[in-house]
């Protein structure tokens, strides 16, 4: 069974924007999940944020389009009711991190993937930087004889 990982939103934001020096790591750790290596989620509130920030950069209509296109890679993990209560009764000191976690527990994610890995430091899912990840993902497609493309 694939692992269900959750891409935090600035690792998205850093691939779309090219952010360095962090855009290298996240485009191969979004890449593992384009090729199926992985089942790739990002939360429903992230994508409004993501649009946002997209569209201060380029027209309304081609974030649009960049927004569509990464739906065809990552699933969205819902936020509902549950969620938000559940962020809003948690110990995360950042309100979106919480809400990202929940909606990743919800969806049953084994992994979530992010830069700022000690906003996480209360989560039961194992947080990871990008590099990290992509070194996980490699070892264990290794260890299960598969090859990993870049």
């Amino acid at each position: 069974m694939k692992k269900r990982v959750l891409f935090d939103t600035n690792i998205i934001l850093d691939f779309l924007l090219e952010r360095q020096p962090f855009f290298s790591e996240s485009t191969i750790a979004l890449n593992i999940a384009s090729q199926g290596k992985v089942s790739g989620f990002v939360s429903a509130h992230a994508i409004s944020t993501l649009f946002y920030v997209l569209s201060k950069k380029i027209s309304t209509e081609k974030s649009k389009e960049v927004i569509s296109e990464l739906l065809n890679t990552l699933s969205v993990a819902p936020v509902t009711g549950k969620v938000i209560k559940q962020a809003v009764d948690s110990k995360f000191k950042d309100f979106e991190d919480a809400v990202s976690y929940y909606s990743a527990f919800e969806e049953k994610v084994s992994i979530i993937v992010s830069r700022n890995v000690k906003d996480f430091s209360k989560s039961d899912i194992p947080v990871m930087l990008p590099e990290v990840f992509i070194s996980n993902i490699l070892y264990s497609s290794a260890s299960a004889g598969t090859k990993l493309e870049n």
